[in-house]
């Protein structure tokens, strides 16, 4: 499953904000695991973070934010 890609901005702790694209694949998937999971990828600048997610979250676009937002302010916006 592919979705359109989707920009987000993540405020930081230090209150700047970054502009993070974010869009899913599971092309990349072992078959047993695509009809379950599908591949988040999350674009910052010129690096991309890839989780493993369920499906059943990509319908719900609040919880897709959340995981975006949560995982940039974890990584303290180096994706790299």
């Amino acid at each position: 499953m592919e979705t359109d890609s989707f920009m987000t901005c993540v405020e930081m702790p230090d209150q700047s904000t970054l502009e993070v694209v974010y869009y899913c694949k599971d092309d990349k998937l072992k078959a047993d695991e695509k009809a379950k999971f599908s591949q988040l990828f999350i674009q910052l600048h010129d690096c991309i973070s890839i989780m493993k997610i369920e499906k059943s979250i990509i319908d719900d676009p609040c919880e897709m934010e959340r995981i975006v937002h949560n995982k940039v302010i974890h990584e303290r916006g180096h994706l790299c």
